[in-house]
């Protein structure tokens, strides 16, 4: 039933999404003349810097500065955990006038294009090759953290949050927003399907088996962006992904010594660009009491949003 419901609703990447990293896995890449991978390379920059720049889709603006003095960003260092190439630290320091940042992710190819873009953009930058459990930075380092749709990825999200909290100076601030487990539309099975909503009612272990089978059947064609992954690693709820819920991250929050933790809910269908159309503006208008009721918000909230200060 599983796999039939994930056919009928079949879905494939695109190797001209430059929002996705598995471009790089691609031949359109890996077989290209070096200027040819350099354009590409910009390209994945380009395409974070640009909604970054639009304030009506800017992530920054939309999730933290209604809640945030934008004055509070200025000559400030701040890190992007989970910069991928770039593009929206970038932004961020042309439009707050930060006074350094820093970005760290997890390929090395992420810190070429970020590095080859903050040199054309002349933005003072330093991006590192690491992950979120064993950050490469002093104590009591940075004044932010940002961090956006990558804690639902972290192997450990307890031990990404800690050492959040040892790099952050004192009065610094986390800000990170990343989709929660229970969400209907972010199961990150996109690869494979656009069927919402399959981890309400299926077991996890069995979605991810006909996940891997799809994947399995497509061959060669899907060689640049299968993982070369046959099952779940033990971390693992769904692929790619931790499983975080927000009482789990509740839970998380309670074990370190913030100061202060302000939570942003909104409701599933605010986010992306269908947003701002009106039926989906008039939608999401049914979903947001039920984001404040108990249990209920695991189902509707559609991403976990905090402002966590030290």
């Amino acid at each position: 039933m599983i796999k039939f419901l994930m056919k009928m609703f079949q879905n494939f990447p695109s190797e001209n999404d430059f929002d996705n990293w598995e471009v790089f896995n691609h031949d359109i890449y890996l077989k290209s003349s070096e200027d040819k991978k350099k354009e590409i390379r910009r390209s994945t920059c380009l395409a974070r810097y640009n909604i970054e720049k639009d304030k009506k889709y800017s992530w920054m603006e939309n999730y933290f500065l209604s809640k945030l003095d934008v004055d509070l960003l200025k000559d400030k260092n701040l890190l992007d955990l989970g910069s991928f190439t770039g593009g929206r630290l970038i932004a961020w320091s042309e439009n707050y006038r930060l006074k350094k940042v820093y970005g760290i992710d997890i390929n090395p190819v992420f810190k070429i294009a970020a590095e080859e873009f903050s040199v054309e953009k002349k933005i003072n930058a330093e991006f590192k090759i690491g992950v979120g459990e064993n950050l490469p930075y002093e104590n009591n380092f940075f004044d932010f953290i940002v961090t956006t749709d990558t804690f639902e990825h972290v192997q450990n999200l307890e031990k990404s949050m800690d050492e959040c909290f040892r790099v952050l100076k004192p009065g610094g601030m986390l800000l990170a927003v990343f989709p929660q487990f229970l969400q209907p539309f972010e199961s990150h099975l996109n690869f494979v399907t656009n069927l919402p909503c399959l981890h309400w009612f299926f077991n996890s272990n069995e979605i991810s088996k006909k996940y891997f089978e799809i994947l399995k059947e497509r061959g060669i064609s899907a060689k640049w962006y299968n993982g070369d992954k046959d099952s779940l690693q033990e971390w693992e709820k769904l692929p790619t992904l931790n499983g975080t819920s927000i009482r789990k991250f509740e839970n998380i929050l309670e074990n370190n010594d913030w100061l202060n933790v302000k939570w942003i809910k909104r409701p599933i269908l605010t986010d992306g660009r269908k947003s701002k159309k009106l039926f989906f503006k008039i939608l999401s208008l049914l979903f947001y009491p039920l984001i404040h009721i108990k249990y209920l918000d695991e189902l509707f909230t559609g991403r976990i949003c905090v402002i966590c200060k030290k």
